[in-house]
């Protein structure tokens, strides 16, 4: 997130909450829908003292909470950029459910047998769903994967981050609601891995979200994109930040 108005040549503020239930404390046992997470994300907004709307950035399912932000506070935003997630609600987003390349969305959405399956092999869980999905092994090391996983072994966050993925339907149910009532107004950029990346396919998701919007596509990359391309995803987003008001002079990402 970045506030718009900053200080030429000062780095471009910027916040990186973490979810609720992964961020070192357990989090409750409901509430993972992206609607209430977004909540969450507008208090930590309002708390940091934001004096106006600002650009939303999220990956993963990160994205997926920074476009029901978007969705949700609409006058609270000038722009957001989601990062290699289709999105619930459009028809790509809708059909990762039954695709096999996306298994792990099914398998995550049932929540007890998935925690069954992977709390005490944390670390070999994420190690394979890391590698599976890189195109830059280099770009997540093994003291990453040690960190991602000490973080899944804090009490009640494999079971949070579970709950994001059965949530999916009903986020599916929202969003498709929200924009019923209108599409975004805001300017919409999806980023993308030039690996897996089908444009059409985006082009027509970012037509059934936004009235302007476009996709940028990462080359040598995988899903990874913070990890394995920082610098052209920081070019990205302060492109993107210039254009919506928020005024800086650093190449730094938010």
């Amino acid at each position: 997130m970045t506030p718009p108005h900053t200080t030429p040549g000062r780095p471009l503020p910027r916040d990186r909450p973490d979810l609720r239930g992964i961020g070192g404390f357990p989090g409750p046992a409901s509430g993972y829908d992206k609607f209430t997470l977004a909540d969450d994300i507008k208090g930590i907004v309002e708390q940091a003292g934001a004096d106006g709307p600002v650009l939303i950035c999220g990956h993963d399912m990160g994205a997926y909470v920074g476009f029901a932000y978007a969705l949700r506070h609409r006058d609270s935003a000038t722009a957001l950029v989601t990062v290699d997630a289709p999105l619930p609600g459009t028809q790509l987003g809708d059909s990762l459910a039954t695709n096999p390349r996306t298994w792990h969305i099914p398998f995550h959405s049932n929540v007890d047998v998935a925690h069954l399956l992977i709390a005490g092999r944390e670390r070999e869980y994420i190690d394979y769903f890391v590698a599976s999905r890189i195109y830059d092994r280099a770009a997540v090391t093994t003291d990453d994967i040690d960190a991602y996983a000490a973080a899944y072994r804090a009490p009640g966050a494999l079971r949070a981050g579970l709950e994001m993925y059965r949530a999916l339907s009903q986020d599916s149910v929202d969003n498709r609601a929200a924009l019923a009532e209108a599409r975004l107004a805001i300017a919409f950029t999806a980023v993308a891995s030039g690996v897996t990346a089908v444009r059409p396919a985006l082009e027509q998701m970012v037509g059934e979200v936004a009235e302007k919007g476009q996709v940028e596509i990462v080359d040598r990359a995988g899903l990874w994109i913070p990890e394995e391309r920082p610098d052209r995803l920081a070019e990205i987003i302060t492109d993107i930040a210039a254009r919506a008001g928020h005024h800086t002079g650093t190449k730094e990402a938010g």
